[in-house]
């Protein structure tokens, strides 16, 4: 069985830097992406290193889309604001989402709960 590929969003702070840390540690799962946000001093830099660990070859991004083609998760360890905008890239790109984020409020987890409301869609009868 191929291993889960996983992106890591937060993953310049202290729980993704654990993340990166873990999956290179687990065996059956892939680090194919780490991400914090725009503007972010991490931008660029080796998450591996960040987590303390030989470089991984997987740089610091802001642009969470063109990973999620290449993955089957995202664990999510960012800020309420970007929790939201990462709920709707999940369901549209079928990524498992793993939510860790901390301080969100009601209104945040009613627009996370949002897109599990929404039937799947169905496929054309063929």
């Amino acid at each position: 069985m191929p291993d889960m590929r996983l992106i890591v969003a937060g993953a310049g702070g202290r729980m993704g830097r654990t993340l990166v840390k873990a999956i290179s540690e687990t065996p059956g799962v892939t680090l194919v992406g780490a991400t914090e946000g725009e503007g972010s001093a991490l931008l660029g830099q080796d998450s591996g290193v960040l987590a303390g660990l030989p470089p991984n070859r997987v740089p610091i991004v802001s642009e969470v889309r063109p990973l999620a083609l290449a993955a089957d998760g995202i664990l999510d360890f960012t800020v309420p604001a970007a929790t939201v905008k990462l709920v709707a890239l999940a369901a549209e790109t079928k990524l498992a989402h793993i939510i860790g984020t901390t301080g969100m409020s009601a209104e945040d987890d009613a627009k996370v709960a949002e897109p599990r409301k929404k039937p799947p869609s169905s496929s054309p009868a063929i």
